[in-house]
Formats: structure tokens, sequence, C-alpha cells
């Protein structure tokens, strides 16, 4: 346990303190970050020398879309030993992060390399540090911090090929894949049978956003 409890740990705990967008950031050493990862009943990222918390919270239509995602990576992965899935309860950390330092976020989703390199940080509890695919799913309140915060991380790891932002209010999703070590490509995706690739494999709109824009797949 935290020897001085002056951090909130609980959804009730952050009730009173997040701002308009649902975010609470508080200054910590990374030792009281994991901590706090440990103990705490929501998820929390770290960032230049700060904890970001958000309320526990998944609408609908986020859920959804997340469950869709992880059929679809489960069944283009499913006979590659080379690579392993995972929802948002894995973090990822990112040894230096736009000059700030050490980064840990939570992706929706991600595909990660094997063998995987994970950072150890106590015996038996870990972070991912060679994810290959990368997904958030945004939301109003979420946006900025995932595109002005999340993505210039997320390019900085080495293994990352494939950034998914994905819409949940309308079909849209846009496409970062590395080219080079510093250059990346932007599509962006809007209607029902565009496609790209994930891989090897094709995957569309459609298949994503299944019941709830496009109707069965």
């Amino acid at each position: 346990m935290l020897a001085d409890v002056k951090f909130p740990l609980t959804n009730d705990d952050l009730a009173p303190l997040v701002d308009a967008d649902g975010f609470y950031r508080f200054g910590a050493s990374p030792d009281e970050y994991w901590q706090i990862l440990e103990e705490a009943t929501y998820r929390a990222d770290y960032y230049d020398h700060q904890i970001i918390t958000t309320m526990s919270y998944e609408s609908d239509i986020h859920s959804r879309i997340a469950v869709q995602f992880s059929i679809i990576l489960g069944l283009i992965y499913q006979n590659n030993p080379q690579f392993r899935v995972y929802n948002s309860n894995r973090p990822i950390y990112v040894e230096d992060c736009a000059d700030t330092g050490t980064g840990v976020f939570n992706a929706d989703g991600m595909a990660v390399s094997v063998p995987r390199q994970p950072y150890e940080y106590r015996k038996g509890l870990s972070a991912e540090t060679t994810p290959t695919l990368l997904i958030e799913i945004l939301s109003n309140s979420t946006r900025n911090y995932d595109f002005g915060t999340k993505l210039p991380c997320y390019k900085q790891i080495p293994s990352v090929q494939q950034i998914l932002f994905v819409e949940q209010h309308k079909p849209d999703v846009i496409v970062f894949e590395r080219q080079a070590p510093n250059r990346w490509t932007e599509t962006a995706l809007r209607t029902a049978d565009e496609t790209f690739i994930i891989g090897g494999q094709t995957v569309s709109l459609r298949q994503i956003y299944q019941d709830v824009f496009f109707g069965d797949a």
C-alpha cells in the first residue's frame, strides 16, 4: 500500500477532481506511478512526470468496437506465433517519450511482436515495449490527448508499424503507417467498403463497425 495516501485510488476519489474532459493529472515519480497502477481501480498513463487519469467508463459503442477489433485481430494472428494480441489492460512502456523521459500508455488494443521484450517494473508485473500495431478508439474528451500526446510517443517506438485512430460516433478510421524510421503515411477511410491491410490481411470499415453502422458484415 502507499504509505501516504495522497493519490486518488477509486473513481469516487477521482470524480470531484477531473476536468471538463474527464482527466486529472498529478505529479508523481515513476515508482509512485507503478504502485498506483497496481492499486487504483481506474486506468492511468504516465507522461512528463505526471500520472494522467480518466474516469473508468466505456460507452456502449466504444466497447462494441473494441470487442470487434479483438475478434478481427484474433483471426488475423491466430496461426501466427510471431505476434500476440492484447486489449486495453496491457500498458505500453516508452523509454524516451518526446524528450520528457518515460511514458506509459494504455491503448485500446495492440499486437505485440514475439519474442516479447517486456519492461518488468516488479517481479511478475510488466509493460509491453514491442507493439507493432496500436489502436485508439476516439471520443470527444480524449481526442486532443490521443493525437497530441499519445501519437508522437507511439511514433517513437521502433517496433510500431501501424497506428489506428478509430472514431466511435461515425465511420472514420485514420491509419498511420511507418515507411521509414521517421517517415509515416496517413490515410483516412470513411466508407463501408474502404480497406487497409493488417498482418497481410484486408480489413474493411464494414468489419470494424459491424452492427454499429453497417449491419452484419
